[in-house]
């Protein structure tokens, strides 16, 4: 790999909205490229053979096939070698353990956030920088390599309230930072595709947390209408 070549990423996700949330992410850090992504075991087979990325962010469930069953495939095949990290729940323990085995990069665990996953990819840029520019390799360099590949993201994981949902919280976060405009709690619910209630406990929490600000919008008679923003700057 050319050390002054963007790291080409495919992202791998049943959900439409995180796939696309992850992938505008990667695409705003130095180094990466999102290049496509995929849905299901057969979309992602062929996107690795068609775009030959660097780099796949790879959920375990997909609709069709499992992503350890697509990491076997490719391992098998031998046909394009690419780097995963994946994503797993905590209580899938074998399915980590199968990984390792097959040469997972590293691994991120639901719930995380955009920081863990910038954490996970700025350890991977670290760990391809070191391992183009490397013209011999010796103990020492192997050491460092090892290091970065074992070494725990930095960015501890946080903890939600409870009933908030990090999925549906990025989600959220992802259908506001994409308008201009104040928008009332039922447009933004129908724009992240949950319903009203839901919506309002996480604008509640998201206010709090300083990330949104709220607008009162009086009219002639009755309650002012209550609208929100992502808060900028």
């Amino acid at each position: 790999m050319n050390p002054n070549r963007e790291i080409r990423v495919v992202v791998v996700d049943d959900d439409f909205m995180i796939a696309k949330m992850h992938g505008k992410f990667i695409d705003s850090m130095e180094s990466f490229h999102w290049v496509g992504t995929a849905h299901s075991y057969t979309e992602a087979l062929k996107l690795v053979d068609e775009l030959e990325p660097d780099l796949l962010i790879l959920d375990v469930y997909m609709p069709d096939r499992s992503g350890i069953e697509l990491l076997r495939t490719i391992r098998a095949n031998g046909s394009h070698p690419c780097d995963v990290i994946m994503i797993t729940a905590a209580k899938e323990l074998e399915v980590v353990e199968e990984g390792f085995r097959l040469g997972i990069i590293d691994y991120l665990i639901k719930p995380f956030n955009l920081e863990q996953l910038r954490g996970s990819l700025s350890k991977y840029a670290q760990f391809k920088s070191k391992l183009t520019a490397s013209k011999e390799v010796d103990q020492q360099t192997v050491d460092h390599l090892r290091k970065l590949r074992t070494s725990p993201p930095s960015d501890a994981m946080q903890p939600l309230q409870k009933g908030i949902d990090q999925r549906t919280l990025d989600r959220i976060k992802m259908c506001l930072k994409e308008q201009n405009e104040y928008l009332s709690a039922e447009q933004i619910a129908q724009l992240a595709g949950v319903s009203r209630s839901t919506m309002r406990t996480y604008l509640v929490y998201l206010v709090e947390a300083g990330s949104v600000e709220e607008l009162q919008q009086y009219g002639t008679v009755g309650r002012p209408q209550r609208l929100f923003r992502e808060k900028r700057g």
